[in-house]
């Protein structure tokens, strides 16, 4: 009926044009629509997981903590919906989604344009009672004050299992929306304030959902002064990059040459220890998942078990596994290269040249291949036999340290070499090592390729490029990124930033989606474990940490006891490997480690 209504038809459309524009990561993006279709249709993308109400239902309230971080992620979807000029106008715990990395606000069927009261027939009421505002109720003019009305509705019923204006009729429910104060019995501190402040029973009392997140994130900082109750339930939504530095070599006239050289790096940006409080994104994105997460039985995170210590290079600066997880292999600046098969035991060491400069390495995925970068070239390695099948030379006028490359990249399908150095941004063709562009716009910092070849991150200040690199589809406000690396399925990139912090950024909407606070110095390489939720970072003093990517929080640490440059999963996800500068005593060459994930 509604479709044959010309009216509606009109409302639809302008609906949809302004449901497009929203982005942010707490929505479900629309992917197409068709108002003109003779039954007129919306897509928005698939968020797996239960609903709000569904998860507490089967897992009960939640906690202080994690109810204001439930608010945070909600009211950031809300101000992104707000600042479109729209209104959702029927926010419940039924269109809130408890993905696992984060709260989805869903439904946009009502949802209208702010400017559109004209399309709306007058004293009619859109939404559900129990989360409606007073103003809904009484079928007045609807604004994004009565959103944050519902905001406080959906976060009181997931702080205690129950509406705020719940009674045994649905008269008795409006008339308590109207009228009476919420029931906000259990709830104190400030999750109680905040939620009294949004279900003011006048919109112009209420707050602006824009400042919301703040407000909430604020609260979550402020909690976590205080230690939580045991009992508190919660719920939670490449090749190392560094600057060229001598090889350490402590034996022949030649290593004692390379060692007279000058350290070619600059100053570290951020590695002064000055260190941030928990960003915004990083709280909120803890806000909603383990429900999901346990309703699926999918662990929420992963703990680091046994570990063992392998003699490898003296020093480690490539590690990879094979395809199928049966071989381990490891490169150093002391021109070694060790295999391991299975993981753990040793199959062989291939000798290749000692390198000048410390420098980013990156085997192919079959193993069979070593890119290593050394001053302003790269030499491509044979790992069976030692030989070098290959040279790719970039810029060598002017000052020879601004050509040294910084960061290498490898095509999925091993055709393409990406090198980042201080010149620009250079593609070969590694089979025929011709050079199939060069970018001067993009200097510097890393050079990593998504899983499916069809992004890569690469210069300082961070761009987001085709695979081809010959568009530029996205900067970052990153200066001086480090360790990038992409997700399994390409949505997430991370790369540390400044310093100590690891930004987890979305490759879709484009914005950050947390950062990641846990390390006391420079974060160096970074990987993803297979099933793109967990996430290892290791740092300059030694330190490696697990991540769950859904919570934002170190799930386990181990500290190898010197610098971290290299880390990769294995493909079934069940073992970690770490590459270490050195080993764990002077002369040591302990500097692989693997540790059993359970």
């Amino acid at each position: 009926e509604l479709a044959g209504t010309g009216q509606f038809r009109e409302r639809f459309a302008r609906e949809v044009e302004a449901a497009r524009q929203v982005g942010g990561f707490h929505t479900a993006q629309v992917v197409d629509a068709d108002p003109a279709a003779e039954s007129p249709w919306l897509v928005t993308a698939f968020v797996p997981g239960p609903t709000l109400h569904r998860a507490i239902a089967e897992g009960g309230p939640l906690g202080p903590t994690a109810a204001l971080r439930l608010g945070a992620g909600l009211a950031e979807g809300l101000a992104a919906i707000h600042r479109c000029g729209l209104v959702h106008r029927d926010l419940k715990p039924g269109n809130v989604i408890v993905a696992e990395d984060g709260p989805r606000i869903i439904d946009f069927g009502i949802a209208r344009a702010v400017d559109a009261s004209s399309l709306t027939a007058t004293g009619s009421v859109i939404g559900t009672y129990a989360y409606m505002s007073p103003e809904q109720i009484r079928a007045d003019r609807a604004g994004p004050a009565s959103d944050v009305f519902a905001l406080g509705a959906v976060i009181a019923f997931a702080a205690t299992g129950r509406g705020p204006f719940d009674a045994p009729s649905l008269p008795g429910v409006v008339q308590r929306i109207l009228d009476a104060p919420p029931a906000l019995d259990g709830i104190d501190g400030d999750l109680r304030a905040l939620l009294v402040d949004c279900l003011a029973k006048d919109p112009a009392d209420r707050p602006d959902a824009h400042g919301l997140p703040a407000r909430f994130a604020a609260a979550v900082a402020e909690g976590a002064r205080t230690p939580r109750p045991s009992h508190e339930r919660t719920v939670v939504g490449s090749p190392p990059l560094r600057t060229p530095q001598p090889t350490p070599q402590p034996t022949t006239e030649r290593d004692r040459d390379a060692d007279a050289r000058q350290d070619p790096r600059p100053p570290s940006a951020g590695a002064t220890g000055t260190r941030r409080g928990p960003s915004r994104r990083a709280l909120l994105i803890a806000g909603a998942s383990a429900t999901a997460v346990a309703a699926a039985g999918i662990p929420a995170y992963l703990l680091l078990g046994g570990s063992d210590a392998l003699e490898g290079p003296s020093s480690t600066y490539g590690l990879a596994f094979s395809a199928d997880g049966g071989t381990l292999v490891a490169a150093g600046g002391d021109g070694q290269i060790w295999r391991w098969s299975p993981p753990g035991k040793k199959a062989g060491v291939t000798r290749i040249s000692v390198a000048a400069y410390t420098q980013a390495h990156v085997f192919s995925r079959d193993l069979g291949t070593l890119y290593r970068a050394d001053e302003h070239k790269i030499l491509k390695w044979d790992v069976a036999t030692g030989r070098t099948v290959g040279t790719f030379t970039g810029e060598t006028t002017g000052q020879a340290q601004d050509g040294f490359i910084q960061g290498l990249g490898l095509s999925p399908d091993g055709r393409t070499l990406a090198a980042s150095s201080g010149r620009g941004l250079y593609l070969w063709d590694t089979g025929t090592g011709s050079r199939l562009a060069f970018h001067e716009d993009v200097k510097n910092g890393p050079a990593a390729y998504s899983a499916d070849g069809t992004m890569l991150a690469a210069g300082w200040p961070l761009q987001l490029r085709k695979g081809s690199a010959d568009t530029v589809l996205a900067t970052l406000d990153a200066q001086g990124a480090t360790g990038a690396v992409f997700s399994p399925d390409g949505q997430l990139l991370a790369f540390g930033d400044q310093g100590a912090g690891v930004r987890l950024w979305n490759t879709a909407t484009r914005q950050d989606v947390t950062t990641l606070e846990g390390h006391d110095s420079p974060v160096q390489t970074i990987a993803f474990h297979p099933d793109g939720r967990t996430l290892a970072t290791g740092d300059r003093d030694g330190k490696v940490l697990v991540w769950s990517t859904t919570s934002g929080t170190p799930t386990s640490t181990h500290e190898p006891g010197a610098s971290v440059e290299a880390l990769a999963f294995s493909p079934d996800g069940k073992t970690l490997a770490a590459g270490c500068s050195s080993g764990t005593s002077t002369g040591g060459n302990d500097t692989v480690w693997l540790w059993k994930l359970t």
